[in-house]
């Protein structure tokens, strides 16, 4: 009899950016032993370096803001942005999905968004387009909770980060601006 091999599993995921970790966590919540493999030295892929922003119309996070949208608006624009590359099945599924996903990962992890009540599509004059509701990012996440893990992960790239933090257009760059008049902005930022 052979002996059982040492990275047996029932999911195996190749990548460890936002896709590879999304399907690597919903498969472990539902059980399954999962073996994520990754090319790169560090975890997160391209993800790492995005700051954590999300696209997904007709969230309960829209929702709490009181906006109610019929998805058929989000798929006038996803079928103007893509031209000829627009796949009506997988805007369905993604207009369907993508709000029972958001609320998924905020149930079942240390995941949680912000969305700015203002903050338009990239092109929100385009037929569908709105100036908010759609756009979301993933809220600082205080990284002494990863204990040693937080080495294996990916950095921002230095091009888009100001004393080695990368900032994006949520929380931390209100942080970063207030550092010097607030304790609490200062132990944010660095």
């Amino acid at each position: 009899m052979a002996a059982k091999d040492a990275n047996e599993c029932d999911v195996l995921v190749i990548g460890s950016g936002a896709s590879g970790m999304s399907a690597a966590v919903s498969a472990a919540a539902h059980g399954l032993k999962v073996l994520i493999i990754e090319k790169e030295p560090k975890f997160g892929g391209t993800t790492a370096r995005s700051g954590g922003w999300l696209w997904i119309p007709g969230t309960s996070l829209a929702k709490a803001w009181g906006i109610r949208e019929n998805p058929d608006l989000a798929r006038t624009y996803l079928r103007h942005e893509a031209g000829n590359s627009f796949d009506g099945a997988r805007v369905d599924a993604f207009l369907k999905h993508g709000p029972k996903a958001v609320d998924f990962f905020t149930k079942k992890t240390a995941l949680r968004f912000d969305m700015p009540l203002v903050f338009p599509d990239y092109h929100a004059e385009a037929p569908g387009g709105t100036q908010g509701g759609r756009s979301m990012v993933a809220r600082p996440f205080d990284g002494r909770e990863l204990g040693t893990n937080i080495k294996n992960l990916g950095a921002a790239l230095p091009e888009l980060t100001v004393f080695g933090m990368m900032l994006g257009s949520g929380k931390e760059i209100v942080h970063f601006m207030r550092a010097t008049r607030s304790l609490q902005s200062a132990a944010q930022s660095f």
